[in-house]
């Protein structure tokens, strides 16, 4: 990458660099380019300890180097003009932190990744920090007094051009693992290699070994009737001339019948109490829309968004865990699972948001009311990823260690 008559000089330059763009963000009081100054500056020290060619490091670091040098001088605050009002170097550095945590955590921790996994955790990682962003900024402009968020539109383009960064900088991160001939880039590559013949089995007891049989003989009924209720909350809606929560009561009432279709077709048993949690959830939904409580209930939004974040947990786990059982290729250190779900459940919550946005855009919808309301459902999506990150491990542990990497 760099001529070999110069690349004597890259340390000493990007050294500088380094320190120049602190102190500018320093006295700007930026505290976001300062934060991830010094998260890059930890990941930076990190690849210098890994056991490679000199040129292979300063490659990586000059990766992080580019972006944070326009972030934190404010170079790219000043040119958000060009780029539709969106903060190019921070579309940039995120997704390439992203992989940078990766890549130390491959070499420096239990952690073994393959080309996949690396390139999921990099989308994953830039959307659940496109919301923790997108909530700092709005915790700021309400108590601080700044003006990050101009309004619900604002934070809606940050994340889908986060999303977009993601994607860029996820395939051309993808081409490079590729094509790199280092050691230390040659073990991130592997392929998944899942045994797949095995999975609705590995699904079934990962499930299992979460909830057991609790519940068996009264959550099924419950369930029923839960679905019961769905159906005529449907057939309401259509009275009422409601078609968008007739069409979604009905999606809603087809979702509660997917247990039964993995039972009959992959074999797979979905444990009685998750079934209950799945009817619940998606009950919960067709009531607020149908009889109007997300309008009227301030807290029921926010109640769903809690709920929903906790299954989409049990959905990360069982996915993740599946993974790491069947791969030949992917051992993922049981500290380290938490923090994943966490990142996916968040991840999850950016992709609902833009979806929500795109509706309201496109057909004319009302399903986000307002900043407020986009951001405090991202918040409720937190605490319930938090919530179900925890509770979850605790649970799937067992499981876990039969894993037997």
């Amino acid at each position: 990458m760099f001529p070999a008559q110069y690349r004597k000089f890259v340390p000493s330059l990007m050294i500088l660099a380094w320190m120049l763009a602190f102190v500018l963000a320093v006295r700007r009081l930026d505290i976001l380019w300062l934060v991830l100054g010094g998260v890059s500056f930890l990941l930076m020290l990190g690849v210098t300890r890994v056991e490679d060619t000199p040129s292979l490091k300063w490659e990586l670091i000059s990766f992080l180097m580019i972006p944070l040098f326009l972030g934190m001088t404010g170079i790219s605050k000043n040119i958000e003009f060009l780029f539709l009002g969106v903060d190019i170097a921070l579309v940039i550095i995120v997704p390439t932190i992203g992989f940078m945590i990766m890549f130390n955590m491959h070499h420096h921790t239990l952690l073994h990744a393959n080309l996949p996994f690396a390139i999921f955790f990099v989308g994953i990682f830039t959307l659940a920090s496109g919301a923790l962003i997108g909530i700092g900024e709005y915790m700021s402009d309400k108590h601080l007094g700044t003006r990050l968020l101009e309004s619900n539109t604002d934070l809606m383009v940050d994340l889908m051009a986060m999303a977009a960064g993601g994607l860029i900088v996820g395939y051309l991160l993808r081409n490079y693992l590729r094509t790199s001939h280092s050691e230390s880039i040659q073990s991130l590559t592997m392929p998944m290699e899942v045994d797949s013949e095995g999975t609705p089995r590995a699904v079934g007891n990962i499930l299992y070994s979460g909830f057991g049989d609790r519940g068996h003989r009264w959550a099924p009924p419950l369930s029923r009737f839960m679905q019961m209720l769905i159906f005529i909350f449907a057939i309401y809606a259509i009275y009422e001339g409601n078609v968008r929560w007739f069409f979604s009561s009905v999606l809603a009432f087809g979702v509660t019948m997917t247990p039964n279709v993995l039972t009959r077709n992959m074999k797979i048993v979905v444990p009685p109490l998750l079934n209950l949690w799945i009817c619940a959830a998606l009950f919960l939904h067709a009531v607020g829309g149908v009889l109007g409580l997300y309008s009227d209930v301030w807290w029921w939004d926010h109640l769903t968004h809690f709920i929903s974040s906790g299954l989409v947990s049990i959905l990360g786990f069982t996915v993740l865990l599946t993974i790491a059982r069947l791969s030949r290729t992917l051992y993922i250190p049981p500290l380290l699972l938490p923090v994943f779900i966490l990142l996916f459940i968040l991840a999850t919550g950016v992709i609902w948001e833009i979806f929500e946005f795109f509706c309201d855009s496109l057909l004319g919808t009302n399903m986000q009311y307002s900043l407020t309301d986009t951001v405090y459902d991202m918040i409720f999506n937190t605490v319930g990823a938090l919530f179900a990150s925890v509770i979850g491990y605790r649970y799937f542990l067992s499981e876990y260690r039969k894993i037997g990497h």
